[in-house]
């Protein structure tokens, strides 16, 4: 979008860009009517990103300012210490300026890996973050209803001072806005997959971390195999360099029935890959959107997800399940072309709703309410 020269300037500092953090604020500035300035770092070693970022972007930020002058709002991330940040920025940056929040993850129901201990420090930042925003927004109403709870619940730990944190007032500065997904031009959509030849195509495109729980995925194959159903296999989603366990069980014991495994390595090989697709599959325990899924029932697959986490707000009932038995049964059903063909249309109405171009007008229409509020109280 074209962006008049009058437009209110927004300086945004996004710390670990990468990731669903990297394809919102694409999607942020290519359909936004702001101004937007966008300060980042590599999406590496979280831990120290989230503790440096104060210091570099208080940095960068004194830098703009002297540069540019005041923006109109400033904009920030989960991974950002804001209250840290905005300590640094007190001689710079006007207080008249409103600062909003938003939340992509945070911590406090991070499931650890097994050898892992839970480090709430930096759960306590993220309500640090909140309590210093003027807005927080949120990408799902799971997110925001988790993060209200989960809050409460880490201040009940604390040996005093709870009454010193005003959580109501941190709810009434919440709002969802969903960050959406971008689908590729009408021209360069593959066509889904129509026939009914052949076994049924599931696709993975979660990370393979222990989060997104891939051994479940193992465990549905099983079920599959046992109850006879042919299947083949679509492997997407970001690896870590150590190669996770149950991605070696299913080459082992499932590499015959895998059709795809690996990173598309460009967007047109992405769709393709998801155009190749019956059904998504999620089997996370750590999910508060799920752009990725959105983008697959864009391109014809329907989704099979878990009954918790954002996907209900998300997505009917008929496509969640609570144990892999469900999910198999799911799956059994869905081998019928016409049965999976009668879901499709309507699901693909489900996340219009989400596509950039309407969640970033959203946006918009927030923001500029945020500056005007900022002008009528200066």
């Amino acid at each position: 979008m074209a962006v008049p020269d009058s437009a209110p300037t927004i300086l945004a500092i996004d710390p670990f860009h990468g990731g669903s953090h990297r394809v919102f604020m694409q999607q942020v500035r290519k359909h936004s009517r702001f101004d937007w300035h966008v300060m980042t770092d590599k999406p590496v070693h979280w831990k120290w990103r989230s503790s440096h970022s104060p210091v570099s972007m208080s940095n960068s930020a004194q830098a703009w300012i002297e540069k540019h002058g005041q923006p109109d709002m400033v904009f920030c991330t989960d991974m950002l210490d804001l209250a840290a940040w905005a300590g640094l920025m007190r001689h710079s940056l006007s207080a008249v300026v409103p600062i909003v929040a938003y939340f992509h993850e945070s911590q406090f129901t991070y499931p650890t890996s097994p050898d892992a201990r839970v480090d709430l420090h930096y759960a306590y930042r993220n309500l640090l973050t909140a309590l210093a925003a003027g807005k927080c927004w949120f990408n799902s109403a799971f997110h925001r209803d988790t993060f209200l709870r989960e809050s409460d619940r880490l201040l009940a730990q604390m040996p005093d001072g709870r009454g010193d944190y005003d959580l109501e007032a941190v709810a009434s500065k919440c709002r969802v806005i969903y960050p959406g997904f971008e689908p590729p031009p009408a021209d360069d959509l593959p066509a889904s997959r129509t026939s009914d030849d052949g076994p049924i195509h599931i696709g993975w495109v979660s990370r393979w971390e222990h989060d997104k729980r891939p051994d479940r995925l193992v465990s549905l194959c099983q079920e599959l195999q046992s109850r006879g159903i042919p299947f083949r296999l679509v492997l997407l989603g970001n690896r870590p360099v150590r190669e996770p366990e149950a991605l070696r069980c299913i080459r082992m014991s499932y590499g015959h029935h895998i059709e795809h495994d690996g990173f598309a390595e460009t967007s047109r090989a992405y769709w393709s890959m998801l155009a190749k697709m019956d059904v998504v599959l999620s089997t996370a325990d750590h999910e508060f959107f799920g752009i990725a899924i959105c983008e697959a029932v864009w391109a014809g697959a329907v989704p099979v997800l878990p009954d918790r986490l954002s996907y209900p707000e998300l997505f009917p009932d008929a496509c969640l399940y609570s144990t892999v038995d469900q999910a198999a049964d799911l799956i059994s059903r869905l081998t019928s072309v016409g049965f999976r063909q009668s879901k499709q249309a309507a699901l693909r109405r489900q996340v219009e709703r989400l596509q950039a171009r309407r969640t970033v007008a959203e946006l918009d229409e927030a923001i500029g309410r945020v500056i005007r509020s900022a002008v009528d109280d200066a």
